[in-house]
């Protein structure tokens, strides 16, 4: 189950698009994440914060909408934030593929919005990965 926010707290509301995912996200789930992540990039945030803290399984086609949509953020100068914590499948499936190398992570949602100023985040090297 996934749900969209437009705005956040604290944030000037046309900079900051929210994507919250709950539960597995297996490949039927994950294009309604997609699409939502879609409808979110649409609105050409300056932030684009991905909330998977009550995701429980993740499969390789929400790492797939995960990595295009960190492109298109980065294609627009813009950034895609991963909030957490992420629970263990989740966390596997993002180091099998290194993907945490590359994908900006924050430890929760609040600390990925004040991301928007360039802190609290880690950073990601500018290689995807293969």
């Amino acid at each position: 189950m996934t749900d969209h926010t437009h705005g956040a707290a604290g944030a000037d509301p046309t900079d900051v698009e929210t994507v919250r995912a709950r539960g597995e996200l297996d490949w039927e789930d994950a294009q309604e994440f997609v699409r939502r992540l879609t409808t979110a990039l649409e609105r050409s945030p300056r932030l684009l914060v991905v909330d998977l803290a009550e995701v429980t399984f993740a499969d390789s086609s929400v790492l797939h909408g995960l990595l295009i949509a960190h492109g298109r953020m980065a294609d627009a100068g813009g950034r895609l934030v991963l909030a957490g914590p992420l629970r263990e499948p989740v966390r596997r499936l993002l180091d099998l593929a290194a993907a945490t190398g590359y994908l900006h992570l924050a430890a929760d949602a609040e600390t990925a919005v004040r991301s928007a100023s360039g802190t609290s985040v880690t950073r990601s090297p500018r290689t995807p990965p293969v």
